[in-house]
């Protein structure tokens, strides 16, 4: 695309909307706050709850209707990640409506600033720009207001996926719901690897082929960018994973561990455990408290969580979720439902429909 200046929308350049979404080009404010736009975004940005994100332009900004168009809605998505690019002449704010999105966005403003108010009862609202990025989530109620020459791009990310890759890191199930510092500092040494890979990202969206087509290559970058974002950004699990990261492993943890993976479908006794470590029950013990921050029974309740989910996205299930749960050791159906959720953040039967459709589309 060619740079210069827009005659249709002097303030947004010709040339800085970004190749490789799907974009809405909105003439009419009606149009923007009804949401009529949303189908244009197709395929991206299909779950629900995304409709809940209501935009309304500020009232002193209501009167000024010069251009043919005043916002620009873009959509575009890696894996299981949704992208948004938001660019708007007019100051506007966005308002998460009803109950709210159970996922995370990041975001990151190129033009402008931003005023995040937070959820309902925030103290202060906090100033966003080009120097400071902002992770939040959709709870209920949770304000953005843009000033007019506004430009931003946001990632929003799955709960699901978030907390499932930080139970892997912390080696357990959380125990609370993942809550981000919303202001990222892009100065930092962590939060500068963060900004290169949304550039990165932005970078391959506008390839005619994202990831040469590789769904290896988009499951990897889709885990690296989650891993480098927990660990980039404080958040209310961050001294647990630098203990995590702390002293180095033993053997006999990650022995243990094998085994425990190797007979996920089998009873498993402490002491076959501790055999095969090579050490004692009670050295198990005190070795996965320290460097675990857990037990050996809570480890193997969480492999066979691990391999539950396992079958589900790979499809290898004969019955029903209840029959799966059993097979891997699970005999009280309501307490399984109950784990699965707190670990992956859904429901297992939810997981199954999820998978099962993508297998039908082909994704």
């Amino acid at each position: 695309m060619q740079a210069g200046t827009d005659p249709n929308n002097p303030s947004l350049a010709r040339g800085e909307e970004p190749e490789g979404f799907r974009l809405a080009r909105i003439r009419d404010l009606q149009d923007l706050e009804g949401g009529v736009y949303w189908p244009q975004l197709q395929p991206h940005f299909l779950k629900p709850h995304f409709k809940l994100l209501r935009y309304k332009i500020q009232e002193g900004a209501r009167a000024d209707r010069t251009p043919k168009f005043f916002s620009v809605r873009g959509a575009s998505g890696v894996g299981e990640l949704d992208v948004a690019y938001i660019a708007d002449r007019l100051a506007a704010t966005l308002t998460v409506t009803g109950s709210g999105i159970p996922d995370y966005c990041l975001t990151a403003v190129s033009r402008g600033a931003l005023e995040f108010g937070g959820a309902p009862g925030a103290r202060t609202a906090l100033g966003i720009g080009r120097s400071v990025g902002l992770v939040y989530r959709g709870a209920p109620g949770t304000t953005l207001s843009a000033t007019g020459n506004h430009e931003r791009i946001s990632v929003w990310i799955p709960a699901t996926s978030l907390n499932q890759r930080l139970a892997a890191l912390l080696g357990r199930p959380l125990t609370k719901d993942l809550a981000f510092e919303p202001v990222v500092d892009w100065g930092a040494a962590p939060a500068q690897s963060l900004r290169r890979l949304m550039e990165l990202m932005v970078e391959e969206l506008r390839a005619p082929t994202p990831f040469a087509g590789s769904e290896l290559a988009i499951r990897s970058f889709t885990d690296l960018m989650l891993f480098t974002l927990l660990r980039a950004v404080p958040h209310n699990y961050s001294d647990h994973l630098a203990r995590a990261g702390g002293p180095a492993v033993p053997g006999i943890i990650r022995r243990a561990e094998a085994y425990i993976h190797a007979h996920v479908e089998e009873p498993i006794a402490l002491h076959e455990v501790a055999e095969a470590a090579g050490c004692s029950v009670r050295s198990l013990q005190l070795g996965f408290q320290r460097f675990r921050e857990t037990t050996p029974l809570a480890a193997i309740r969480l492999a066979r969580l691990v391999a539950v989910r396992d079958a589900l996205r790979c499809g290898d299930i004969a019955g029903t979720v209840t029959d799966l749960a059993l097979r891997f050791g699970f005999t009280n159906p309501s307490r399984f439902a109950h784990d699965y959720k707190a670990v992956f953040g859904e429901a297992p039967r939810d997981a199954l429909r999820h998978d099962s459709g993508h297998r039908r589309h082909g994704r």
